[in-house]
């Protein structure tokens, strides 16, 4: 049941990230209505009165409305300076993406703190080293190789990426569980690996916003002296992570 409901979760993200992506590609268009007598009105189409007369909302932000007998033919077409060429797509060079996200595991929710710095070598590769910080019962700092790619060449387009590193313990928030005291516990990190989708939206400056949906595994262990007893513990944590933030 476990497996469904996260396969069920991950299918409705990955169909919302795209419908995202869809409704992104859409700005670049208006609605242009041609009437019978040569005229061409422009702008987005906010609503139809009962008598089919259409009400449309033009680029200068006025209201007017058009007799259903007048209007010859409607379309939509691409906004003149608008169009996907002029977006600053970054398709080679150094890269970083800073991100902020939300995750929901087996230990609990949390959140956390990363950044990847690295180098693309086009529009579809991109790799980078990322550093960050997670904050759940416990506190980690992962290290970790992350490899990117982005699906499409437009203003927005999905993207997925893989990350595979080392976590490094930092400390616990419940000293019941975590101890510090070296002569009775000592905590190790372990694995750090995950795998994500998600869109990006270029913009007509030198950044983009990103919004991702991923799956990570992360391992520790645990050793604990109790009572001249030894006592080991190994962990693995199952987490899902959405994340929002900026790539340069």
């Amino acid at each position: 049941m476990k497996n469904k409901i996260t396969l069920y979760s991950f299918t409705f993200i990955l169909t919302f990230l795209f419908s995202v992506q869809q409704s992104s590609a859409q700005t670049n268009k208006q609605d242009v209505i041609y009437m019978h007598d040569g005229s061409i009105y422009r702008g987005e189409i906010s609503g139809i009165n009962a008598d089919g007369s259409i009400k449309l909302l033009t680029m200068g932000n006025n209201l007017i409305v058009l007799n259903k007998g007048s209007i010859d033919s409607m379309k939509q077409e691409l906004i003149k300076g608008k169009s996907q060429t002029t977006m600053n797509i970054k398709s080679k060079g150094y890269f970083n993406v800073t991100a902020l996200g939300l995750m929901a595991g087996e230990n609990g929710a949390g959140a956390l703190f990363e950044t990847v710095n690295g180098y693309r070598f086009n529009h579809f590769l991109a790799v980078g080293g990322g550093v960050g910080i997670e904050y759940t019962d416990i506190v980690l700092m992962p290290l970790y190789l992350s490899i990117r790619s982005d699906l499409l060449k437009g203003k927005s387009t999905p993207f997925v990426h893989v990350d595979c590193g080392y976590n490094f313990y930092v400390g616990g928030r419940n000293n019941y569980y975590y101890y510090n005291d070296q002569d009775y516990t000592t905590n190790k990190g372990g694995l750090n690996a995950g795998a994500g989708v998600g869109v990006k939206i270029n913009t007509r400056g030198d950044c983009a916003f990103l919004i991702s949906w991923s799956y990570k595994i992360e391992k520790l262990s645990r050793d604990y002296k109790y009572l001249d007893t030894h006592n080991h513990y190994d962990y693995n944590y199952q987490r899902m992570v959405l994340k929002l933030g900026l790539e340069f």
